[in-house]
């Protein structure tokens, strides 16, 4: 379970959504939350036991980070992966009630629910069943409609060569599919030390892409990918560390 890792219900026409669009698909969910002023404490010590109670299984499993840059520092993110079209149909009403009673007054949300689909072309150096990275680099992008193959192509091809030069690193890519614009895409590169034990390369990523996918393609798929963001609002980055406390104990 190495790496990053995701929440509740949708309505009824979410769940029509979910069949007419990706039947196979895999989902992740990911709530935030923010502990009220003086409740920290009272608030991970809750979300602990909820999450023990509830999702210490892999098909309702919960993962916590806590956000450790920009405007949404000291937010917790929780991120519950692996969902099916069928998971949404689950009666999570008991789950639903236990946090409202036992955690809820000790927690405010930020948003809502997100939900995300896996584009699992993307995955980079992804092993199953390992534990959970100690940090992620998360990057939030919202792209042009117009442009969204430009986006992939890079996004994709760079992934290549980051199997070659980041091992010890991993990631995730996803486009969401509600709570939000449909134009919007979040990666997570997981990794357990800031300082790298990547191997030393003698060429750089320019020259390891030309490489692989022809001369003069980096300047090209490159200044592209840099097309296909939207000004301004385009390309967010945070850090995310893991919050131990709040690992469960799998079943």
């Amino acid at each position: 379970m190495k790496h990053f890792l995701f929440t509740a219900i949708l309505c009824t026409c979410s769940i029509v959504a979910f069949a007419q669009r990706g039947a196979n698909a895999e989902y992740w969910n990911t709530f935030h939350y923010k502990a009220k002023e003086g409740k920290e404490k009272q608030f991970l010590d809750a979300a602990a036991k909820k999450t023990q109670k509830f999702n210490a299984t892999p098909d309702n499993l919960i993962v916590t980070y806590r956000i450790t840059t920009g405007s949404q520092a000291g937010v917790y993110e929780r991120i519950m992966p692996w969902q099916s079209s069928e998971d949404y149909d689950r009666d999570a009403s008991k789950e639903l009630a236990y946090w409202a009673e036992n955690v809820a007054p000790y927690a405010t949300p930020v948003g809502g629910q997100q939900v995300w689909q896996r584009l699992k072309w993307a995955d980079v150096n992804i092993q199953e069943g390992r534990s959970p990275y100690k940090y992620l680099g998360k990057t939030t992008y919202i792209v042009k409609h117009t442009h969204r193959d430009h986006f992939s192509r890079f996004i994709s091809r760079v992934g290549k060569i980051m199997e070659k030069r980041w091992p010890d690193q991993a990631r995730v890519v996803f486009r969401l599919h509600s709570g939000g614009q449909r134009n919007m895409y979040v990666s997570y590169v997981g990794f357990d030390t800031y300082k790298s034990n990547n191997p030393e390369m003698e060429t750089t990523w320019e020259e390891d892409y030309n490489e692989m996918f022809g001369w003069g393609t980096w300047d090209t798929d490159l200044e592209l990918y840099e097309q296909s963001i939207e000004m301004i609002v385009g390309e967010q980055r945070e850090t995310l560390t893991l919050v131990e406390e709040l690992m469960p104990s799998m079943k």
